[in-house]
């Protein structure tokens, strides 16, 4: 992978399943909230011209990772705020789409995120925990929207033969604001 991150990556399968279901257009604004390493964001601001992009992120390290891959990836635009979301969020332009790529089990996550969503905008969250899981069945059954199981598996050498190593699954949840 071109990105530099401490294993908070999502891997290159998913990041296309997840920007296919956040369905940038140009003009719109991103929130990715948990950035890690910025790379759904990135991904966001390469995809479609004139797209803006907010990467929300409270450790140190990674806000490093952030500003150096979208500097290196050709999306020196990227806009990073340091801080804990949802705190880090209030104040910040109104968002046309938003991933949420760490901290799903917070509480009040969803809700401050669903409030600043506009109208017609998608949330996506991308989840490897169970405590995440089931903040998101919550949300799910009071919301609807959509629960997709990712699973990537690769070809690596096992001995002198290939066989197929499966990388964790994602589970993803996908709701559209009306």
């Amino acid at each position: 992978s071109a990105f530099v991150h401490d294993g908070q990556l999502t891997k290159a399968e998913i990041r296309a399943v997840t920007l296919a279901a956040l369905a940038p257009l140009p003009g719109q604004l991103l929130w990715d909230v948990g950035a890690g390493s910025g790379a759904i964001a990135i991904e966001w601001l390469r995809a479609v011209p004139d797209t803006r992009a907010i990467a929300i992120e409270q450790a140190q390290s990674r806000l490093r990772f952030i500003e150096r891959n979208a500097a290196v990836l050709g999306a020196p635009e990227l806009e990073i705020v340091a801080g804990a979301a949802p705190e880090a969020l209030r104040g910040l332009a109104p968002p046309d789409a938003i991933f949420i790529g760490g901290g799903a089990a917070i509480p009040g996550m969803f809700d401050t995120c669903w409030q600043a969503l506009k109208p017609g905008g998608r949330l996506v969250a991308n989840l490897v925990t169970l405590e995440a899981e089931a903040a998101v069945l919550a949300w799910h059954a009071a919301r609807g929207g959509e629960l997709r199981r990712l699973a990537i598996s690769r070809a690596e050498a096992i001995g002198g033969r290939i066989g197929w190593k499966p990388l964790r699954p994602v589970t993803q949840y996908v709701v559209r604001k009306i």
